[in-house]
């Protein structure tokens, strides 16, 4: 039995595609501070207006964004964090918290059982280092993606204190 449907999964690699694209994220931050239109979009990112439009598009594809029409000065469109994708934020979030925590603990327990079967000679100090290296490249690798969880904590600090101005 598969853990996803393919539609499911499909749309999960979406949704993560979003969030791992740099441009992506900067747009995420922007639009989560207030609504923006694509120009500004544009103007901000030194991108082109309409490289801003498809990752708008991919984002209200997957309810991230949405957008709405504002009237003034002359009908145009805007762009803002969605309540889906709100929640999403959250539930990612919640859901790296957990995720970090528990590849912490099992880093650190695999660190400890090394230094100690070095200390008791069961293995050699080639296997030692080793080991040890690669533990520590998955701490570090771990480091870079709690960067990324700092990056949602903060763009849900942006949206919740934007929320609570409208």
């Amino acid at each position: 039995m598969r853990f996803l449907s393919d539609n499911l999964e499909k749309r999960t690699i979406e949704i993560l595609k979003i969030f791992s694209e740099p441009t992506r994220k900067k747009i995420i931050n922007l639009i989560s501070q207030e609504a923006k239109n694509p120009q500004e979009l544009a103007s901000l990112l030194n991108i082109s207006r309409p490289a801003v439009e498809k990752h708008l598009k991919l984002m209200c594809s997957q309810y991230i964004a949405e957008r709405r029409v504002e009237p003034f000065p002359s009908p145009h469109y805007v762009y803002y964090i969605s309540t889906p994708g709100l929640e999403l934020l959250n539930s990612i979030s919640t859901a790296a918290v957990i995720y970090f925590q528990a590849m912490d603990g099992i880093v650190n327990a695999e660190i400890e059982q090394i230094e100690r079967d070095f200390i008791l000679q069961r293995i050699s100090r080639n296997e030692y280092e080793s080991r040890h290296k690669n533990l520590k490249q998955k701490q570090f690798d771990l480091s870079k993606l709690q960067l990324t969880r700092i990056w949602i904590e903060e763009a849900k600090e942006m949206i919740a204190e934007h929320s609570s101005k409208s």
